[in-house]
């Protein structure tokens, strides 16, 4: 009790400003994600690939020998642990959310408290959930290694010993597990912060123990992971999964590729100029707040430490280059595909630097602290009630009742449903796959035209229909090709031509094009396997 209240005290913050704060991030993603009483929303967007890998998972398959992943297994393995606890269920997965989101306004919070004194502590993580979680509820591999990045900074900001810097490797490790470059480039910038803090007269020798100290458990945890789906896959598939695919290929889609952070500015500046609804506008304002911050707040921030360097106390200044080391680390690990939702994945670093650049008492500084005070607690107001309030629709689904609050997608979940019972095959849609309980019989979660789909790819997929014929695929429809230079994908769509007919067409509020649903035909013309598929 005693060490809790000087805890408290340290902060300047009471017990009830505390528990109502947590109570408040709680509610408000609990608002985001689930329609009132208990209904999950339905999960969009590339989320859904990794639960329905952990499904796979969960089914007996083996991570890289029976399907594809491009990333380490951390977040494939967390979710299968999910799911084998508590089962498949549609509230498990929006239920990650909240349970990311609290822990990392924890972790803001613990860091800031070593920075701020008084409400301040609580500013960085509130702007955090309000304004940057809340725009990236996406639960992807890079929120895990951002927590773990995250945490690893907390770690080191609380002292250094060799035991907190084998922690922060051990958290270097996981981050890995989860997304190998931000692992990696956390790893890198921990190191970087040692050698800079090292006292001018310390012996070689002991910067060393403590590099190794960094190192061990770092190699440790990525050896035991990586070497158990090594020895089930192979090295090979596994290196060529995890090192040789995401720089080859990845970088060949325009998203991954550093103009997109220009094209999307664009995209956005060009919304502004259409915008005539005061809810458009102020829907802006995150984007906004997150642009002008990553990366460019470090830059501000590192020339104000270089400014007052001889003022600041030297367990703040240590905390602050620790989180600009580790927030650029963090950018330079999406800097090869920078658009908005991987901005906001790194953006923690930047956030609580934000709140340290105007956290004096110059006019100005209090000025644009109060209005980031105004401005979170508007929207954090604001965005729950819009989510309960607009149009939604629900749906009793296999892995139990969810919500939907774009038509189109509630009415491609309601017509296959309709058409189709658990364990069916199916292919082309994992959110479908997902939520009907359907099962996907190729290696592969989705067809793209371009160079992310390779010709072995398409060949091993067409292969595998041709095995255990769904009922139903999507096809996404030819005028999506860009290039038919890349597009691999032409033994696909004949292999659907020839063995389905057009169902459905539809058009979903949240994706850039239709998706078109293919009916396996009364006559197929099935059969053996041609050359090469």
């Amino acid at each position: 009790m005693t060490e809790q209240k000087s805890t408290h005290a340290r902060w300047g913050l009471n017990r009830t400003m505390i528990v109502f704060s947590f109570a408040g991030v709680f509610a408000f993603l609990y608002l985001r994600t689930f329609l009132l009483p208990a209904i999950p929303f339905v999960a969009i967007d590339d989320q859904v690939l990794f639960f329905a890998r952990a499904v796979r998972i969960v089914h007996g398959q083996v991570l890289y020998r029976d399907f594809f992943e491009l990333v380490t297994p951390g977040t494939d393995l967390l979710y299968a642990g999910a799911f084998r606890l508590f089962g498949i269920h549609a509230w498990i997965i929006e239920a990650w959310s909240i349970c990311v989101g609290l822990a990392l306004f924890s972790i803001i919070t613990l860091i800031a408290s070593r920075i701020f004194r008084g409400p301040l502590v609580l500013l960085p993580g509130l702007l955090f959930v309000v304004l940057d979680f809340n725009s990236g509820l996406n639960m992807t591999h890079h929120w895990y290694s951002t927590l773990a990045a995250m945490a690893a900074v907390a770690v080191l900001t609380g002292g250094i010993s060799l035991q907190r810097i084998s922690v922060a490797g051990l958290l270097c490790g996981i981050a890995a597990l989860f997304t190998q470059t931000q692992g990696a480039l956390t790893f890198a910038a921990l190191a970087a912060y040692l050698l800079w803090r090292r006292p001018s007269k310390s012996q070689p020798a002991s910067v060393l123990r403590q590099f190794t100290v960094l190192l061990l458990p770092f190699i440790f945890v990525l050896s035991c992971v990586l070497g158990h789906y090594i020895y089930k896959a192979g090295l090979r598939v596994v290196f060529f999964d995890l090192v040789v695919f995401p720089p080859k290929f990845m970088s060949t889609i325009e998203i991954n590729q550093p103009r997109t952070y220009l094209d999307q500015i664009g995209g956005y500046a060009s919304q502004f100029a259409r915008t005539h609804k005061l809810t458009d506008l102020l829907s802006l304002i995150p984007v906004v707040f997150i642009y002008a911050t990553v990366p460019y707040i470090y830059f501000l921030g590192l020339y104000q430490l270089r400014r007052k360097r001889e003022v600041l106390p030297s367990t703040i200044r240590e905390g602050l280059v620790l989180l600009h080391l580790v927030g650029l680390a963090l950018f330079m690990a999406v800097i090869n595909g920078p658009r908005y939702f991987r901005l906001c994945t790194v953006a923690p670093p930047a956030i609580l630097i934000c709140v340290w650049l105007v956290s004096h008492q110059s006019r100005a500084q209090r000025f644009t602290r109060n209005l980031l005070w105004l401005v979170m607690a508007l929207f954090a107001l604001l965005l729950p009630m819009r989510r309960q309030t607009q149009w939604h629709a629900t749906l009793n689904l296999p892995i139990g009742r969810t919500a939907f609050n774009d038509a189109a997608t509630f009415h491609e979940f309601q017509w296959l449903a309709q058409r189709t019972r658990p364990s069916d095959f199916f292919f082309n849609n994992s959110a479908v796959s997902l939520y009907l309980g359907l099962d996907n019989p190729t290696a592969s979660e989705f067809v793209t035209y371009d160079e992310f789909s390779r010709p072995d790819q398409i060949a091993a997929i067409v292969r595998a229909l041709r095995n255990h014929p769904p009922n139903f695929i999507v096809l996404l429809p030819k005028t999506m090709i860009s290039s038919e230079v890349h597009d691999h994908a032409s033994g696909f769509r004949q292999f659907v031509y020839d063995n389905y007919s057009l169902a459905q067409i539809l058009y979903a509020d949240h994706s850039l094009y239709e998706q078109e649903i293919w009916e396996r035909k009364s006559n197929p013309i099935i059969g053996p396997s041609k050359p090469g598929y």
